[in-house]
C-alpha cells in the first residue's frame, strides 16, 4: 500500500515564497501519514469471487450518493454513502456508509489543503451504479473487501443495454466459423454475477450448516 501525502495545486498558487514553507510540511506529513497507516494484508493479493463473498458482511447494489473527505487523527478518510437497491448477503438495508483511506481535506492546524492517495482503494463517485462488496472492520466502520477488488461498476451493454460489470473478470466466448475458431471476451452481466453471488453464499452456508438469508 502506498500513502502520499501533498498541498494541493491551490497552496502552490499562493507564490514562490508560500510553496518553500509549504514543501518542508508536506514532507513531516507524508511521514506521518505513512507511519501512522494501519497494516491491511487484505488487499495484498488478488481474491476469488468466492474469496470475496466468504469475507464480505455485506454485498450490496447501490448508487453512490455523496462521498466526503475528513481527518481522522492523521489520517485522512473519504466516507461515502451508498443508497442500496438489492442486498445480495447481508441483511436488507436501505443506505450503506463505506470508509476510505485517502482524500483531500483542509489540514485543521495548518489550514490548507493537503492530499493523501492509497493505490490500493477504489475511488466512489457520486452516481454511480455499483456492486460493492462491505466488510466491517469495527462497530460502525465498513471498508470494502480487498481495497479496489470490492468495487464492481455497473455499465450497460453498449449494443444490448444490458447492464454488466466490466470491471468483473471476462468470461470466454468461442465462436466457430467453419474449421476456424474465435475466441473473445465478454463483462459478466449483472443478471450472471447475481447467480453466482447467490450460489457462492448458498455454497459457503451449506458448508456451515446454515440456512442462507
Amino acid at each position: 500500500m502506498n500513502a502520499v501525502a501533498s498541498p494541493t495545486s491551490a497552496a502552490e498558487r499562493r507564490g514562490p515564497g508560500t510553496r518553500r514553507r509549504a514543501l518542508p510540511v508536506a514532507a513531516a506529513l507524508a511521514v506521518a501519514l505513512a507511519g501512522a497507516l494501519p497494516v491491511r494484508a487484505v488487499s495484498e493479493r488478488e481474491f476469488s469471487l468466492d474469496d470475496m463473498v466468504s469475507l464480505a458482511d455485506d454485498i450490496v447494489v447501490g448508487r453512490v450518493l455523496h462521498s466526503t473527505p475528513r481527518w481522522q487523527g492523521k489520517l485522512i478518510v473519504t466516507v461515502s454513502q451508498v443508497a442500496v437497491g438489492e442486498s445480495l448477503k447481508g441483511r436488507p438495508v436501505d443506505e450503506v456508509e463505506v470508509t476510505q483511506l485517502g482524500g483531500t481535506a483542509v489540514h485543521p492546524r495548518l489550514g490548507v489543503p493537503v492530499t493523501m492517495s492509497v493505490s490500493e482503494d477504489a475511488v466512489l463517485s457520486p452516481g454511480e451504479e455499483v456492486v460493492l462488496f462491505v466488510r466491517q472492520t469495527r462497530p460502525g466502520t465498513r471498508q470494502l473487501v480487498g481495497g479496489a477488488q470490492g468495487k464492481l461498476v455497473i455499465r450497460p451493454d453498449p449494443t444490448s443495454g444490458v447492464p454488466t460489470l466490466p470491471g468483473a473478470p471476462h468470461r470466454l466466448l468461442v465462436e466457430r466459423e467453419g474449421e476456424h475458431r474465435r475466441i473473445e471476451t465478454a463483462a459478466p452481466t449483472l443478471d450472471a454475477m447475481r447467480r453466482r453471488i447467490d450460489a457462492a453464499v448458498a455454497r459457503q452456508a451449506n458448508t456451515r450448516g446454515e440456512v442462507p438469508r
